[in-house]
């Protein structure tokens, strides 16, 4: 004899959930100390003016890295910084001809003013 119809005979059992398994909510990892002093005590030596923002020329809201990423407590710790308004801080990311140029000025300058300093060591590329 073969069965068809299971609906009558099928009865599946609900799970019964876990209270002990539910998620725990988790607070935001605070930054290291040593990331909170490099970002107090950021500095240019791309542009001397840090009120002005390096692209546009407006009102400098924030402080940009030119090298992002990995590199960027490095650029933050030689004074790879340069001051941008936030609709050229959103720009940024989005140009990558304006990026190519942000790095290219950076590694100049940081050819200029740390002359011992091997700079494809120090960040691991070639920009110009």
């Amino acid at each position: 004899m073969i069965v068809t119809d299971l609906s009558k005979s099928f009865y599946p059992v609900p799970k019964i959930k876990n209270k002990e398994k539910t998620k725990e909510i988790t607070k935001i990892k605070n930054k290291s100390y040593k990331l909170a002093k490099l970002e107090n005590n950021r500095f240019s030596i791309i542009t001397n003016n840090l009120d002005k923002c390096y692209i546009c020329s407006s009102k400098k809201e924030d402080l940009h890295e030119v090298f992002e990423g990995k590199n960027r407590q490095i650029s933050m710790k030689y004074g790879l910084v340069i001051p941008v308004c936030r609709k050229c801080h959103k720009l940024i990311p989005k140009d990558k001809t304006l990026r190519e140029k942000l790095h290219q000025v950076g590694q100049k300058a940081f050819e200029k003013h740390y002359k011992t300093e091997n700079f494809i060591k120090v960040f691991g590329k070639n920009y110009l």
